[in-house]
């Protein structure tokens, strides 16, 4: 948990450092033929407000309270779907709906990019925010907002900054901003 003395936004100034593209995931590849326009290219990052650090923390704790976690295979029959939930669904539907709260509230989609990797040994996907005082991590598995150094994850992609419909390869974290593509 961060400490209170100093703002969250102070101890993230660290970012996901991408390189070039890679496979898109099966689940988003299906998401995006039903909903196309959530996948096109867009802006990039802006910069993220202390007030607008609260919603992300009121968002990412009642998503989190409101979905039940169940896995596709039980809730659809199949191994891999991306959906809204309404009260069940697995981490990526937990991101998409944070997203999409986060979109009705302002932000751009250039700053919610769905990243994937390993969390705990197992596949997972997280909603990371991307802002100029660096990446946060929304986790269906964490009611606090991270910095994405301390997320715990082992990220392997992520969107692109600039096309939602495009993945790109997670190559480390750096603490400095001029090299984000």
């Amino acid at each position: 948990m961060a400490s209170s003395a100093v703002p969250l936004s102070a101890q993230a100034a660290t970012w996901l450092k991408t390189g070039g593209a890679t496979s898109k995931p099966y689940g988003h590849v299906a998401y995006c033929r039903g909903r196309a326009s959530d996948c096109r290219a867009h802006g990039g990052s802006g910069r993220l407000a202390p007030s607008r650090m609260q919603m992300l923390q009121s968002i990412n704790t009642s998503v989190n309270r409101a979905i039940k976690p169940v896995s596709d295979s039980k809730l659809y029959g199949r191994r891999e779907v991306w959906s809204f939930p309404t009260d069940a669904g697995d981490c990526e539907d937990y991101v998409l709906a944070k997203r999409a709260a986060l979109l009705r509230n302002g932000y751009k989609p250039g700053d919610l990019l769905i990243a994937v990797g390993r969390k705990r040994g197992e596949a997972h996907a997280v909603l990371v925010v991307r802002t100029v005082d660096g990446d946060f991590v929304l986790d269906n598995m964490e009611d606090q907002v991270m910095p994405v150094r301390r997320a715990g994850m082992r990220f392997s992609k992520i969107q692109s900054p600039v096309d939602a419909g495009s993945w790109v390869k997670v190559t480390g974290k750096t603490s400095n901003p001029s090299i984000l593509k």
